[in-house]
């Protein structure tokens, strides 16, 4: 019975093992492309949201050209800022927004602007990024 019982302990601590191995520290160095979280913003040392976006998704700052010409110019693609619910200006905007007053941001799609968010404006639209404040 010795060796059965050492062999059992064996295995219990082998699953102990991979079981806290496996566990627990991945969900906090996920990151989403579409979002920023309050823990990433923390580490990022950013002093306002343009510098925190263009250090962690420089992607969502970036005017693509669109397909449409209108007059014979191609035309760019704005991209939208949102505050708490309200539309800012401008991309500009996001460097008076200080980051140690963020609680996330996300980047909502082209495709879904119009229907999650309010005060839209017309024309070509890249997508929006939205500052949600603590």
């Amino acid at each position: 019975m010795p060796i059965l019982s050492s062999w059992s302990a064996r295995v219990l601590i082998l699953a102990t093992v991979l079981a806290c191995a496996s566990g627990g520290g991945t969900t906090t160095s996920r990151t989403s492309p579409t979002r920023i979280t309050r823990y990433e913003i923390a580490g990022s040392n950013a002093s306002n949201a343009y510098e925190l976006i263009s250090r962690l998704r420089p992607d969502w700052l970036r005017r693509q050209a669109t397909a449409s010409v209108s007059g014979g110019v191609v035309r760019s693609q704005s991209v939208l800022v949102y505050l708490d619910r309200q539309r800012l200006e401008d991309l500009n905007a996001l460097k008076t927004i200080s980051a140690g007053g963020i609680e996330s941001a996300e980047w909502i799609d082209a495709s879904r602007v119009q229907t999650v968010l309010a005060d839209v404006p017309s024309g070509p639209i890249a997508g929006a990024i939205v500052i949600r404040t603590r």
